[in-house]
C-alpha cells in the first residue's frame, strides 16, 4: 500500500473519471479537491487488504478506480459479503451509524481508496454545505442500493423468485 497525496491522485485517476463517480457526482471540483486533499488516498496492489475489527468506524471509503472484496467477520469466520467497484463507497453506514466495524477489504484488482474521516465529512457540511448536500443524496442512493442487494439476497436464499 502506498499513501498518494491528493494532487497526484487527480493525475492518476483523471478528472473525466473523478466527475462521473457516483459518490461524487455533482460535486463541484473543489469539493473533490477538498475530499482528495484532505482525506487519505490510499494505492492498494492486487491482493493487499485492510482488516479492521472493534474499533467504532470513524471514517468511510470511496473507491476512486479499482474494486474491492469486502469479507464480514462472522463467529471467527470471514465472509464474502460484497464487491465494491470505482465510484462506490465503503463504511459510510458503519460511521454514520457509530457501529464496531466488523471486516476486512481485500483489493481484488489495482485500487486507489481514499478515506475522508468523521471530522472532515463535519468540516464539509460546514465550509460546503451545498455540496454536502448533494453528497448526502449521493451516499443515501448507494446505501438504498445496498438495502435492496440485501433484500434480494435474503429473498432468494428464503426460496422467493420473482414472477416472471
Amino acid at each position: 500500500m502506498k499513501i498518494l497525496g491528493g494532487d497526484e491522485a487527480i493525475k492518476m485517476i483523471g478528472w473525466a473519471c473523478l466527475n462521473e463517480l457516483s459518490t461524487f457526482g455533482a460535486l463541484s471540483d473543489a469539493v473533490i479537491v477538498d475530499l482528495l486533499h484532505k482525506g487519505v488516498v490510499r494505492h492498494y496492489q492486487k491482493g493487499e487488504y485492510v482488516a479492521r475489527f472493534d474499533q467504532v468506524a470513524e471514517d468511510f471509503q470511496v473507491v476512486l478506480s479499482g474494486r474491492v472484496a469486502y469479507y464480514r467477520r462472522f463467529e471467527g469466520r470471514d465472509v464474502l459479503t460484497r464487491h465494491f467497484g470505482q465510484g462506490e463507497q465503503m463504511g459510510f453506514d458503519q460511521m454514520i451509524g457509530l457501529l464496531l466495524q466488523n471486516g476486512t477489504d481485500v483489493a481484488i484488482e489495482e485500487s486507489v481508496v481514499v478515506d475522508i474521516s468523521g471530522e472532515q465529512f463535519f468540516k464539509l457540511h460546514v465550509d460546503f454545505p451545498a455540496d454536502f448536500g448533494l453528497l448526502m443524496i449521493n451516499l443515501a442512493r448507494e446505501l438504498a442500493r445496498e438495502i435492496e442487494i440485501l433484500e434480494n439476497v435474503i429473498g432468494r436464499g428464503t426460496g422467493w423468485r420473482e414472477e416472471e
